[in-house]
């Protein structure tokens, strides 16, 4: 596997989970009533923002401990089937904060993720050239 194919693959997966927050974030947002202008406004935006990004990560089990245990492919430690099994109560808090993680970490924004993308792909042209 080349050397930045798990940077690249944990950078996608992060970038489209963070699409995908952001897009459930405005549509919540634009039901919010009384959203007055100010930075009253904004801190209960971001709050909603971060909610939905940590509810999101619940929603997939998106666990950033267990995703940067498989970097090969990321996307395959998502969701919940086949991991109905009971597991020790250590096991459960540390994924129940892997996935706080990856909600806090989804916070940044695709716009972030995406950034941070380019910037590995064109090091990788970079050095491969």
């Amino acid at each position: 596997m080349e050397a930045f194919e798990p940077l690249i693959n944990l950078l996608l997966l992060l970038s489209t989970l963070s699409i995908a927050a952001e897009r459930l974030a405005n549509a919540i947002k634009l039901g919010i009533r009384g959203l007055a202008a100010g930075k009253e406004r904004e801190r209960r935006v971001a709050r909603v923002a971060l909610a939905v990004s940590i509810l999101l990560a619940l929603a997939v089990k998106a666990d950033f401990f267990e995703i940067l245990r498989h970097l090969e492919a990321p996307w395959e430690t998502l969701g919940w089937a086949g991991r109905e099994r009971e597991a020790p109560a250590g096991a459960t808090i540390q994924m129940v904060l892997g996935m706080i993680v990856t909600g806090v970490a989804l916070r940044f924004g695709s716009k972030f993720w995406h950034d941070l993308l380019d910037i590995v792909h064109d090091a990788r042209r970079r050095l491969s050239s």
